[in-house]
Formats: structure tokens, C-alpha cells, sequence
């Protein structure tokens, strides 16, 4: 079941990330929020939302590759949805990521972790959807990149290795991945009392 469950967290952001594609700006942002809401309220274990963590290595490796599984299936279904909408806005997105120099991917992923550790740490102490209904939005329309969404954009762009390789996705992705790890870890880094406790 915990595997089913760290599957499912990557599926819910595969639907908010079909969401954003089918709508986008601010509103499409909004909607994107709707998979990570999901994932706390339903306590399925996300690569953000461990990541800065005491769980071991291993297990942040293990949430992470049964996220991405799960972000691959959603785009996988979602490839017999025909949109041509979200195929015309998948291509600048994954275009502008992957073609962007390597110190602006990892800028751009530290600030999504320290975004949605923030807003699920805020989110949970609170018991409140509203700091992932700000928080959320506001990774998405900066542009900032969160590993697991990546994954599904990749997933549902229909020809990323010919149009880019093989090396270039996925040295953006360990980037990204890594920057995510970072960001996730500032909260924890730079406040040290009670109020900001990890949760």
C-alpha cells in the first residue's frame, strides 16, 4: 500500500499538471494546486514534501523514482486524451526549461523546495489548505521547476529525446532534483526555534 501511495502522489500532480497545460496563467496555476492539496490531505508521500526530512537517502530515493512512475503513468493515460491546447503549451514550457543555462534551473529549484516546504509545513501546522492555495500558484507562475511535475511535462511531450536527446532532459532533471533537495532544506537550515519545527 505504501508504494501504491507514493505511485499515487505523482499521479495527482500529473492531473494538476494536465490542469495548468489545458488552462494556464494564474487560473491554470490555481488548478495545478488541486494535486499537491491531494497529496497532503490524503498523506501520500511526495519527493518535496520529504525531502527535507529526517527520512533516510534511500527512502527520499525510493518516494522519488515512485513519484516519477507515477507522473509517468498519468501522462501516459493522458496521451489518449487528444488536447491540442495542452500540446501547443507543453512545447515553450519544456522548450524554456531544458534549453535554460544549468545555474538558472538550479535557482529555479531551490525556490520551488523552499516554496512547497514552506506551504506544506505552514499547511499542515494549521490545518488549512490556504498556504498551498498561495503557495502553490505562486511556484507555478514564477516558472520554478518542481522535480515531479518536470517528470509529467517530459512525459507528456511527445518528442523529447529527438527533439533534445537523451543527456540534455536528464542532466536538467539531476539538477532540478537536486535543487528541489536544497530548497526543501532551507527552512531547516536558517530557523532553528520552536515555531519552525519540521513537521
Amino acid at each position: 500500500m505504501n508504494i501504491l501511495k507514493k505511485i499515487l502522489a505523482g499521479f495527482l500532480i500529473a492531473i494538476g499538471g494536465f490542469a495548468f497545460l489545458k488552462v494556464g496563467g494564474i487560473v491554470g496555476a490555481f488548478l495545478f494546486a488541486f494535486g499537491i492539496i491531494c497529496v497532503v490531505k490524503l498523506f501520500t508521500p511526495l519527493y518535496t514534501g520529504i525531502a527535507g526530512t529526517n527520512e533516510k537517502f534511500g527512502t527520499k530515493m525510493e518516494v522519488l523514482a515512485l513519484n516519477i512512475g507515477g507522473a509517468s503513468l498519468g501522462a501516459l493515460l493522458m496521451h489518449f486524451i487528444y488536447d491540442p491546447t495542452v500540446s501547443d503549451n507543453i512545447i515553450p514550457i519544456v522548450f524554456n526549461k531544458i534549453t535554460a543555462p544549468w545555474y538558472t534551473t538550479l535557482v529555479k529549484a531551490i525556490m520551488c523546495g523552499v516554496i512547497v516546504d514552506i506551504s506544506v509545513f505552514l499547511s499542515k501546522r494549521d490545518n488549512s489548505i490556504l498556504p498551498l492555495l498561495i503557495g502553490i500558484p505562486t511556484f507555478v507562475i514564477c516558472g520554478f521547476n518542481h522535480s515531479i511535475a518536470d517528470a509529467f511535462y517530459f512525459g507528456i511531450y511527445d518528442n523529447l529525446i529527438i527533439d533534445f536527446g537523451f543527456i540534455k532532459p536528464l542532466i536538467y532533471y539531476i539538477i532540478v532534483v537536486i535543487g528541489n533537495y536544497i530548497g526543501c532544506n532551507i527552512r531547516q537550515i536558517f530557523t532553528r526555534d520552536n515555531l519552525f519545527k519540521k513537521v
